[in-house]
């Protein structure tokens, strides 16, 4: 019987240290997040109507690589239409996005976006029956206000290095958007 229980209870005090150690330094090692905690889901929306209807969509979903770089991809959708002019649009595109956090909340982000459009003339603004593509490479400087453990508002002021005259926004681009 004696035998029994000292086996038991060297047993439990063999397995009962529950955090992991490098034996080396002495320190605990910290657990590794799971991939679900690095994963997150944000984007932006805006609504215009009147004269000048604007409607835009734009989800994005990123990864957490290291506690200040985050990198992902998103989708872009923009109608457009101006009744004065009678002119309308449906721009599509996506894009590849990264933000390095210099501090908890300040960070820099950049971007790559392809964007697809209708081709109008720039002179007569009539339409050439032709969508186009126009890249796009808006770099900047971003604030993250955290309203919860993973909710958060992101305000960002970019400028986009690669403006055309096609580009449908102008310089500088102001955005506020949300992750989760």
């Amino acid at each position: 019987m004696k035998t029994i229980l000292s086996g038991i209870f060297m047993f439990l005090c063999f397995f009962s240290y529950s955090q992991e150690y490098d034996p080396y330094t002495y320190q605990d090692i910290p657990k590794k997040s799971a991939i679900s905690e690095k994963i997150f889901l944000g984007g932006g929306f805006g609504l215009q109507f009147g004269t000048y209807t604007n409607v835009k969509i734009a989800p994005e979903i990123g990864y957490k690589i290291t506690e200040k770089l985050d990198v992902g991809v998103g989708l872009y959708y923009l109608f457009l239409k101006n009744n004065y002019y009678h002119l309308s649009d449906r721009i599509y595109g996506g894009k590849l996005f990264s933000r390095f956090y210099v501090t908890p909340n300040f960070f820099l982000t950049g971007e790559y976006e392809v964007l697809n459009l209708a081709d109008y003339d720039l002179y007569t603004g009539q339409y050439t029956g032709e969508r186009i593509f126009i890249d796009g490479l808006p770099l900047g400087i971003g604030w993250r206000q955290q309203l919860g453990d993973r909710f958060a508002v992101l305000t960002t002021l970019m400028y986009n290095v690669l403006q055309k005259e096609k580009t449908p926004y102008s310089n500088p681009v102001f955005r506020i958007s949300f992750i989760y």
